[in-house]
């Protein structure tokens, strides 16, 4: 087949593909503009997998964009605990609250709409208004860099800001022929999921596997091109748990820096570090082991250590917490804030 023809039939082959092995999600088969959106939201940087439990949490939770808004930060990032990327909950309260006082609680129906909101960029604007309004948009994501790279044999670095650009174009010309864009794009991300995956393709199954140019080539495990991943970094966190009569002492992260927004406990970071703080207050620690964690970020490897002490005089107490600038929680509300993931597990194990 030649190369116009088969882009003339993709949308075709495609879709009928994705009526027999669609995904069965609980955000599928809405145009509810809320769902979708809090769907893409939370799947962005997140396995489908936790993307589902969390989406089914904050539905339970907020059943339309109204209570979302009515919502507040503190709220949000203690049931976006775990996810990572913090901003995008930052951007969902903002998105809601614009929503509700400046588009009486309806979605924007077009792109260019949607694109102007807080957190939304060009693939869920795409995916909001050609999912539930039937705008034609076809996104662009990992799993159509990946599908397209590989079946049209495409060698361009999807790193490279102009990728963008000309995978959009193929998309479009792709998607031309179909009258159902939402479908079509929610197709070609389950095609990208389940059958053309970045590792062990099911390329025995694929239906475009006769037209496949990478897989004609054996260069399947090569293509999409893109930049080598950056080395970890790796840092280390030094935590100080302090704890008197069923209280505990936290902070908020405020810094330009990863976990922003998010509560944790008074911290020093680098490698042996020590602030002689039994010496300095007169306090002993209550475990006499050091707890130890790690968490992996994308671009970061953190170390932690939690040295948790027991102050027995009130008074030390409360010149800890108000030398080291610290807020005092009491024990059985600590799980009202938000924590970095390494810091809720220590909480959930240790306290």
């Amino acid at each position: 087949m030649n190369t116009k023809v088969f882009k003339s039939s993709f949308s075709g082959v495609l879709l009928d593909w994705f009526k027999v092995e669609k995904r069965n999600l609980p955000f599928r088969d809405t145009k509810d503009p809320y769902k979708v959106w809090l769907s893409e939201i939370i799947l962005q940087q997140t396995q489908m997998k936790t993307g589902i439990e969390y989406y089914k949490k904050f539905i339970k939770r907020f059943s339309s964009i109204s209570m979302l808004a009515e919502s507040n930060q503190k709220e949000i990032y203690s049931l976006w605990e775990g996810l990572g990327y913090y901003n995008r909950a930052k951007n969902l309260l903002k998105t809601a609250k614009i929503i509700a006082k400046k588009h009486n609680g309806v979605f924007p129906k077009t792109y260019d709409g949607l694109i102007k909101l807080p957190g939304i960029g060009k693939y869920t604007a795409s995916a909001i208004s050609s999912i539930c309004y039937n705008e034609k948009r076809a996104v662009v994501d990992a799993n159509v860099y990946r599908v397209l790279s590989r079946v049209f044999g495409i060698k361009t670095n999807i790193s490279k800001p102009k990728a963008y650009e000309s995978f959009l174009k193929l998309s479009n010309i792709l998607s031309k022929n179909t009258n159902r864009i939402g479908d079509y794009n929610e197709a070609i991300m389950d095609f990208g999921s389940v059958v053309c995956s970045p590792k062990k393709p099911a390329c025995w199954g694929c239906v475009f596997k006769t037209n496949c140019i990478a897989y004609k080539k054996d260069i399947v495990s090569a293509l999409p091109v893109k930049a080598s991943k950056k080395k970890l970094i790796s840092r280390d966190f030094n935590y100080y748990v302090f704890e008197n009569n069923n209280r505990l002492l936290i902070r908020k992260r405020t810094q330009n820096d990863i976990w922003k927004n998010l509560y944790e406990f008074y911290l020093e970071e680098g490698k042996n570090k020590e602030r002689k703080l039994q010496k300095e207050f007169k306090i002993q620690k209550i475990k006499p082991v050091i707890t130890k964690d790690k968490g992996l970020l994308s671009h970061q490897k953190i170390n932690v250590d939690f040295n948790h002490f027991q102050i027995l005089n009130g008074s030390v107490f409360e010149k800890i917490k108000k030398e080291l600038g610290l807020i005092e929680v009491k024990a059985d509300k600590i799980n009202r804030y938000g924590f970095p993931k390494v810091i809720a597990n220590y909480l959930n194990s240790y306290c």
